[in-house]
């Protein structure tokens, strides 16, 4: 998915060739640049506060920097994009709800300290993150809360705390960052009629 500019002047296209790849190339880098630069500058709505804790952070769309360093620039003769195969792109562009594929109900990191520990497990979902943590750790459930302790006899016994919040869907709001704003459409117009100038300019 990705934004995409598109010229084809029907009576010029066989005179300009590929005259126009360089500049098309160029307007592809514009947007993978102007992509970023949403990104970074935070999209709105912000994001809860339990994503805020388990994050350790507030900007959206900013986590491990994987969406903003997914978006590639390709182009052609008379066609520029900007796109990204990122899995998870569509919903945070569209927004959606979020519904479990293999399992009765979604287990969301309840916190940082989750996130630590998955990382520590080398465990990239929540079944296999209790699988390896089953050897130390005793794990109960209190209404939609999953909690994990440190397996131990009294005062060895560890405090618990909570692991997974057990949710049946999560709601993604829409926060779109592949897009054309009017800034951008005026520099990739200019752009692109300084191009065809240029290119027909050069052609008798």
């Amino acid at each position: 998915m990705g934004v995409k500019v598109l010229h084809r002047p029907p009576d010029y296209a066989q005179r300009l060739g590929a005259g126009l790849a360089p500049v098309m190339k160029k307007a592809a880098m514009y947007l993978q640049s102007s992509a970023n630069k949403k990104i970074n500058a935070g999209i709105a709505p912000a994001n809860a506060p339990l994503t805020q804790e388990v994050k350790q952070g507030s900007q959206t769309l900013r986590d491990r920097g994987e969406l903003a360093q997914s978006i590639a620039p390709h182009s052609g003769d008379l066609w520029a994009d900007a796109s990204t195969n990122l899995a998870y792109a569509r919903i945070q562009q569209e927004g959606g709800t979020i519904t479990p594929k293999n399992a009765k109900a979604l287990f969301i990191p309840a916190g940082a300290k989750t996130r630590t520990l998955m990382r520590s497990y080398g465990a990239s979902t929540p079944g296999k993150l209790i699988k390896a943590m089953e050897t130390d750790y005793g794990f109960f459930r209190a209404g939609r809360v999953f909690f994990a302790y440190k397996k131990g006899k009294g005062n060895n016994k560890g405090k618990e705390f909570a692991l997974f919040i057990i949710s049946h869907s999560v709601k993604i709001p829409a926060r779109p960052f592949l897009y054309i704003d009017e800034k951008d459409e005026a520099y990739l117009m200019k752009l692109i009629q300084g191009g065809v100038m240029g290119a027909l300019g050069g052609k008798k």
